[in-house]
């Protein structure tokens, strides 16, 4: 069964990176107004804030990827963020990282190959530290 956001096991879509860039930013402004809540852009706001054809589901699942490993993986990722600013590189590789629909299964780890994507942040030469 479908699943509103992809299939389990199923790729998830390249985003255009300044898409994502976007959508972390708007994240986090929307949080920023409304601290301590837990708080989402409904799909309203976002078709009115991207291009028409960007992948809204692609696009979330991939920012929520950029939250989990800012999350988990703090001092991994320290080198690319700057006062809770993403560097470019962190975005644009998010945003191109071969990666899977998870689904409402049991998984292990996140869809994407960590190292991998470190691999690539590191092979970007940029850093906002």
């Amino acid at each position: 069964m479908s699943d509103i956001l992809g299939n389990p096991g199923e790729p998830v879509a390249e985003v255009d990176p300044d898409d994502l860039k976007t959508f972390w930013q708007e994240t986090r402004n929307l949080q920023a107004r409304h601290p301590g809540q837990n708080v989402s852009m409904g799909l309203h706001v976002m078709k009115a804030i991207f291009k028409p054809g960007a992948n809204l589901p692609a696009l979330w699942y991939r920012s929520v990827m950029i939250h989990v490993l800012n999350r988990c993986m703090q001092e991994r990722l320290a080198p690319w963020v700057k006062d809770e600013d993403l560097s470019d590189a962190v975005v644009r590789t998010m945003a191109t990282i071969p990666m899977e629909w998870i689904g409402h299964t049991d998984h292990a780890g996140l869809p994407f190959d960590v190292e991998e994507f470190f691999h690539r942040l590191r092979g970007c030469g940029e850093q906002n530290g």
